[in-house]
């Protein structure tokens, strides 16, 4: 759930999430399609044709959250790639700095974000030591800082298509206006419009 709210927060274009296993990397992917998000996964256990799809729906914008073991993300180059996450922090410190690498290739900048536990958090701060690393430490969003900031962002979109609308589309509202007073005076009708 933190990663999902994470997600809401940094509303990331594309991010790459690193898992040391493939049952994580199972796991995580399906949580987050789950979630609605639009996520795949790339494992060791794949073909090469489905990597190469999986890969090419990726770079055309159509895929925004690609999990990964290692293994799979060896020759992974993905030039609009704005996130990487690490999910599980790695074993060996230049796996990290491999992971963290993935974004800011070719001079573009991009952002990495490690999930740690309170107890793997002393092997992050032995790896930010030994690279020279200043990374900055944030607790994941609150469920309602996550609801504030998609609620600004849904306002925002649906004011966009309010002010595109045409005479017939505002007369063909004006229809629904009872309804949705209707359904929001009870809480399944809440429920329903959001």
């Amino acid at each position: 759930r933190a990663l999902a709210r994470i997600f809401e927060v940094e509303n990331p274009d594309s991010a790459l999430i690193f898992c040391n296993t493939r049952a994580r990397v199972d796991y995580v992917s399906t949580v987050l399609a789950r979630f609605g998000y639009n996520a795949d996964r790339i494992s060791s256990d794949l073909t090469q044709a489905q990597r190469e799809r999986i890969m090419a729906k990726i770079r055309k914008g159509e895929l925004r959250f690609l999990v990964a073991t290692d293994v799979a993300s060896r020759g992974i180059d993905l030039p609009e790639l704005t996130h990487v996450i690490l999910y599980d922090l790695p074993d060996d410190p230049e796996d990290y700095i491999h992971r963290a690498g993935r974004t800011g290739r070719a001079g573009s900048s991009g952002t990495a974000i490690t999930m740690v536990t309170p107890v793997e958090k002393m092997g992050l701060d032995r790896i930010s030591k030994r690279y020279g690393i200043d990374m900055q430490e944030r607790e994941a969003p609150t469920e309602e800082e996550v609801q504030e900031i998609v609620g600004e962002r849904l306002l925002i979109q649906l004011e966009a298509k309010a002010r595109n609308r045409d005479k017939l589309k505002l007369e063909r509202m004006e229809r629904f206006v009872p309804l949705a007073k209707e359904l929001a005076s009870s809480e399944e009708g809440l429920s329903l419009l959001a």
